[in-house]
């Protein structure tokens, strides 16, 4: 069986790749910030790392509808086989992430600082090539943008209300629904789950998942007007610069 190390995607080394920006719509704004993260970042398992968490959440909620749905053996297997599946899932997304953060925990501080002064220089490169582009299409998108992500908190609040300040809550009762009346060498109790609570833990757990993709997309959002803000921020500051210059000049 392979190791962890082994499970890791070959990644060359773009460190030193320059960045490059074609134009400053979206689409391509998004693509250097999928260049950054290649360039930066360590590896990730990306890949491994979210299949095994869809496998997981995917696992348990299905394994459990359908051992709640299916008579006899056939139930008994589909409850079985979701368990499996479940806690491989779980257990190799874990060590994925224990692995990839440990260098954080033991050396929290200095990798934290190193991780500020790399992200620094990447949003002044970044800022550098956005801009080469006109101001006021930079201020045009900024405001589109601006109006955006307030949108999106809107429609995201209405979806999952406050669940961001529950964290890890909404997963850990799904699992309590699955396990509660387990007891050590016990497993037949889990036949005893009921449609309605495997049909709960469903919900719960892709509540959760879809939950955390639209947070991934608000941070993309919010990204962008970082950025664009910071642009046109140094725009301004450069042209109150340059303005005493040329007013000495003309004197």
């Amino acid at each position: 069986m392979k190791s962890i190390e082994n499970l890791q995607e070959p990644r060359k080394d773009l460190s030193n790749q320059p960045l490059t920006l074609r134009s400053i719509e979206f689409p391509d704004l998004n693509e250097l910030l999928d260049q950054c993260l290649k360039r930066t970042e360590e590896p990730k398992f990306r890949k491994l790392e979210r299949w095994s968490l869809i496998a997981g959440i995917g696992g348990a909620g299905i394994g459990l509808l359908l051992g709640a749905t299916l008579p006899g053996v056939a139930g008994s297997l589909a409850l079985y086989g979701g368990l499996i599946s479940e806690v491989a899932g779980f257990a190799v997304h874990a060590a994925l992430v224990v692995k990839r953060d440990w260098r954080q925990f033991r050396h929290a501080r200095a990798n934290h600082a190193e991780e500020l002064e790399a992200g620094y220089q990447q949003q002044q490169e970044i800022i550098d090539l956005m801009r080469a582009f006109p101001f006021e299409q930079r201020k045009r998108r900024l405001l589109y943008v601006q109006n955006r992500r307030a949108m999106m908190h809107e429609r995201l609040g209405l979806f999952t209300g406050g669940i961001e300040r529950l964290g890890v809550v909404p997963l850990l009762l799904a699992l309590y629904l699955q396990f509660k009346d387990w007891r050590l060498g016990d497993w037949k109790a889990l036949n005893n789950i009921t449609f309605i609570q495997a049909l709960l833990a469903l919900a719960l757990m892709l509540a959760y998942a879809i939950f955390w993709h639209l947070i991934f997309l608000r941070t993309r959002v919010q990204t962008y007007e970082l950025l664009l803000t910071e642009a046109n921020n140094q725009h301004k500051e450069s042209n109150d610069e340059q303005k005493p210059t040329q007013f000495l000049r003309l004197k």
